[in-house]
């Protein structure tokens, strides 16, 4: 391998199990790895040595790159409240961008949970990268039931 590449991002979440069956029924990613383990206080610095955590780590692709942590504290050392209802995202926040061949199965599939859909499926076009011409986007958009925003979309509308 070479270079940096981008492996795995991790929520902290309430109820890693609750936060699972939320993103495999939504996007039907698969449980990877599902254990309670000590955490160490330096990674990520939030609970003392030996602090128990649930750490689920969700299969999006098939290997080694783009997986989803969702990684509880089973004595939180921290307030596990989260803002519900979100509509706008602020400074500071994380877009999740998922690509998606079915945009329209996804959206379906959240309407039936607590996330929050910004916006349906629509067709939209933005600059190509290199300037010249346009990538034609099926995009949706939503907060999902703890709040982070994202974009799920298909190219080629």
């Amino acid at each position: 391998m070479t270079g940096n590449l981008f492996k795995r991002t991790t929520f902290v979440v309430p109820d890693a199990e609750e936060a699972a069956q939320f993103y495999t029924n939504v996007f039907g990613w698969t449980v990877y790895y599902d254990n309670e383990l000590p955490v160490d206080a330096r990674f990520p610095p939030a609970a003392p040595d030996g602090a128990m955590a649930r750490l689920i780590i969700l299969d999006t692709a098939g290997q080694d790159l783009g997986r989803l942590g969702l990684l509880q504290y089973l004595e939180p050392p921290f307030d596990t409240a989260f803002e519900t209802n979100r509509t706008k995202v602020r400074m500071g926040d994380t877009i999740l961008v998922i690509a998606c061949d079915d945009v329209e199965g996804v959206y379906e599939r959240a309407k039936k949970t607590t996330a929050n859909i910004v916006s349906p499926p629509t067709d939209w076009e933005v600059p190509a990268a290199d300037g010249k011409g346009v990538i034609n986007l099926r995009i949706m958009s939503m907060f999902d039931p703890w709040g982070r925003y994202m974009e799920i979309t298909r190219m080629g509308g």
